[in-house]
């Protein structure tokens, strides 16, 4: 009998001569089928890390809190009760803030964003809350969830008022 691999005679009932079968047991294959399903698996671990981190940036950013202020009016352009959208330069762009004179040197001060997908939320003054215009998330006038997909309240500002002035600073919360 032939030996199949090299074609010797193997000398036996076996189809592989000595010198192969020594060859083959050195080393160990990789079948194609093999190899292609680790290389899948492998892929397919690192694209899920990548959307495990986007969805973790999107749900907890990094906390901006320790921002510098930032000058955004004397406290006579916010009247008690009313929000009024203003612009922040955070992390080196505009953004939007919400920013509420509760009264009393009282300041509440959320970002525009929704939580769920980053959407600007609009305030409706009537309802006394924020909606989302892209999948529907609602927030009561604080900020707090109340409905909709998304998974938390709107962030909150670091606010202070320094010599009559509205000062804003980065997210905290």
């Amino acid at each position: 009998m032939r030996c199949r691999i090299c074609g010797h005679e193997t000398g036996n009932d076996t189809d592989l001569c000595e010198d192969c079968v020594e060859r083959s047991s050195d080393r160990k294959e990789l079948s194609r089928r093999r190899f292609l399903g680790w290389g899948a698996v492998t892929v397919g671990g690192l694209v899920g890390v990548g959307y495990l981190g986007a969805a973790l940036r999107l749900l907890y950013p990094t906390s901006s809190g320790n921002a510098k202020l930032q000058d955004i009016g004397p406290v006579g352009n916010f009247p008690v009760g009313q929000y009024i959208l203003t612009s922040y330069t955070g992390d080196g762009y505009d953004d939007g803030v919400y920013v509420m004179n509760q009264g009393g040197g009282q300041f509440i001060a959320l970002d525009f964003h929704c939580t769920h997908l980053q959407c600007p939320v609009q305030w409706f003054q009537s309802l006394e809350k924020f909606m989302c215009p892209c999948h529907g998330s609602q927030y009561n006038k604080y900020g707090q969830h109340i409905a909709g997909p998304a998974p938390r309240g709107l962030f909150h500002h670091v606010i202070a008022v320094q010599n009559g002035r509205v000062m804003l600073g980065g997210q905290i919360s």
